[in-house]
């Protein structure tokens, strides 16, 4: 009797991981559809809210497989491939979003005129400069604009706070981090620029780094880094 319960719970262990795991497969085929099919094109939010579902059941898998093989290999697999999913949530957003005014790799060829207009309208060399322009007349632009360009920018990187230090022993280094950091932000501004899809904003640089930064610091606290090691079974 004990060995059928006990073979029982086994099995029903096994079932509930092998479930989970289904679960967050499904989230990800429904984004990598949205993504590949026009028609069924997703807002970030909608993006965002896939995969956060995606990567809550994957941790509850990985948790359960976890214990059930009483190592925590499963979990460090989770980290890389939550790490990999917002990274390329990140490109989508920042490259290819229409919702945010994307357009791609749309590789043009360059002339005077066209070079001009872009410097004009979408190179901000100046720092401070943009983020100034929607704080001073904050009574007359939407409240939406201010979150989607400052706070929106500001949470776009704050994940890489998060994730670095925790995979990359080296970026617990404060300055390896912020270089880091930097130069990240600095591609993705470069390839908006070759690629015209989207603006060249040193404030974008200077925002996204804050966001990372801020996380960063926050998981500096010991209190918080134990207890994200105790979820994450890093310890």
């Amino acid at each position: 009797m004990t060995n059928k319960i006990r073979n029982k719970k086994e099995m029903f262990k096994k079932i509930s991981i092998i479930s989970l795991y289904i679960i967050a497969i499904i989230f990800l085929v429904i984004y990598g559809i949205a993504e590949v099919i026009p028609k069924f094109d997703l807002s970030g939010m909608d993006r965002l809210i896939l995969l956060c579902s995606s990567c809550t059941f994957l941790y509850l898998g990985g948790l359960m497989l976890s214990k059930y093989r009483k190592d925590n290999k499963p979990m460090k697999i989770n980290l890389c491939i939550f790490f990999i999913l917002y990274v390329l949530l990140f490109v989508t957003l920042t490259l290819f979003s229409g919702f945010y005014g994307r357009n791609g790799f749309t590789f043009i060829k360059w002339n005077k005129e066209l070079f001009n207009n872009y410097i004009h309208n979408s190179l901000n060399l100046i720092p401070f400069k943009t983020i100034s322009g929607y704080i001073m007349p904050f009574g007359n632009i939407s409240n939406k604009a201010v979150i989607i360009n400052i706070l929106g920018n500001i949470a776009a990187c704050m994940p890489f706070g998060f994730f670095l230090p925790l995979l990359l022993e080296k970026q617990n280094k404060f300055r390896v981090f912020i270089i880091t950091m930097i130069i990240i932000v600095l591609i993705i501004e470069l390839l908006q620029f070759v690629t015209l899809s989207g603006s060249c904003d040193i404030d974008d640089l200077i925002l996204n780094v804050l966001g990372a930064l801020i996380i960063y610091l926050i998981f500096r606290i010991k209190k918080i880094r134990n207890l994200l090691y105790k979820l994450y079974l890093l310890k």
